[in-house]
């Protein structure tokens, strides 16, 4: 019993000695890397995580619009930005229960065309509460907590409209006289309001003998305006010009001065001279068939690709301009056609 004591005891030890040892380091083929190998700096990490832009669009049943998300997308494929985008489909509860979605997702930047420049600003305090900078394209807010606002000069666009429709009748009458119907846009939206401006004030100030016999909303629709341009038609039969604030406006007008059996082509006795802004396909056609004469083109396709362009450089710490503009225009039977327009390169890509 005690030889058998003895032999126990003494694999105890062994095994207590053996659990003591320190364990062989386990091979590697690779060699171990070093800590700045193994661990980037923070400020080199949060460089490399992707950019989430939301962005909050009016509409996408006017081709203008289109043709800015074009120039968003395409520039976010090429700067490695992830875009989520929102269609509010013309009504301005739904564009600002997007946009609250939207901080609410926790993206880091926002590009939005309000449909409402007072009613959007609520949402634009908000974003700017979520520390997420906004940007706006084409149409601005009432508020002043954007970030950048990129747009076209409205006011001279439609300055130039009343200069062109000077031009116009002085060449039929040998002064600036006549009736001039204008179509206006969206009420409300800050577009409207500055082409309306433009044009009524240089009429105002230029040429005292030109009378705007009516000037009614079309909302930048085609259909609406069709029909506000038929009714006005019908109480002022004698019209020289119209002055759309935008090409579907002015579109929608032809249509209405064509069904009314007013339809002369330019060059042609009685024709009514038409002009709008924007540079559409379809207006772009139209003035090559003589239906209507100018359409002052913006560049939305360029637009929205600024816009993202902004949107990078404020993650990126650097100041940008509050507010940017954008080059414009005209388009005649002359150059409407020039593959370099907006809308010709932007046809091409759907």
């Amino acid at each position: 019993m005690k030889k058998v004591l003895l032999i126990v005891l003494a694999i105890a030890m062994v095994v207590s000695l053996a659990a003591c040892s320190p364990a062989a380091p386990a091979e590697s083929s690779e060699a171990p890397a070093s800590q700045a190998e193994t661990q980037a700096p923070a400020s080199e990490s949060s460089a490399d995580e992707e950019i989430t832009i939301g962005f909050s669009q009016s509409t996408l049943t006017n081709a203008f619009f289109v043709g800015m998300r074009i120039g968003v997308l395409d520039e976010a494929e090429k700067m490695g930005v992830k875009i989520v985008e929102v269609n509010a489909n013309g009504d301005i509860a739904t564009q600002v229960s997007q946009m609250e979605d939207l901080i609410s997702q926790g993206v880091d930047a926002i590009i939005s065309n309000p449909i409402d420049s007072d009613a959007i600003v609520p949402s634009e305090q908000k974003a700017v509460d979520a520390n997420i900078p906004v940007i706006y394209c084409d149409r601005g807010s009432s508020g002043g907590n954007y970030t950048s606002f990129i747009a076209t000069d409205n006011v001279a666009m439609g300055a130039i409209a009343a200069d062109k429709i000077a031009e116009f009748l002085t060449a039929k009458y040998g002064e600036p006289k006549g009736n001039v119907v204008e179509i206006q846009g969206l009420l409300g939206t800050s577009a409207a309001k500055d082409r309306g401006q433009g044009f009524n004030d240089q009429i105002a100030a230029k040429y005292p003998d030109i009378t705007i016999v009516a000037s009614q909303a079309g909302d930048f629709n085609q259909e609406t305006s069709l029909n506000v341009m038929t009714n006005i038609l019908q109480a002022n039969p004698e019209i020289d010009a119209v002055y759309g604030h935008n090409d579907d406006c002015t579109l929608g007008a032809a249509k209405a001065i064509e069904a009314a059996g007013k339809m002369k082509l330019a060059g042609e006795d009685g024709h009514i001279y038409i002009i709008g802004i924007d540079g559409i396909m379809d207006a772009l056609t139209a003035i090559e068939e003589g239906k209507i004469d100018v359409t002052i083109a913006q560049d939305p396709v360029g637009m929205g690709a600024n816009a993202v362009d902004l949107a990078v450089k404020i993650m990126n710490g650097e100041t940008v301009e509050k507010n940017v503009i954008q080059p414009f225009k005209v388009l005649d039977s002359t150059n409407a056609m020039d593959p370099a327009n907006w809308a010709i390169a932007a046809a091409a890509q759907m």
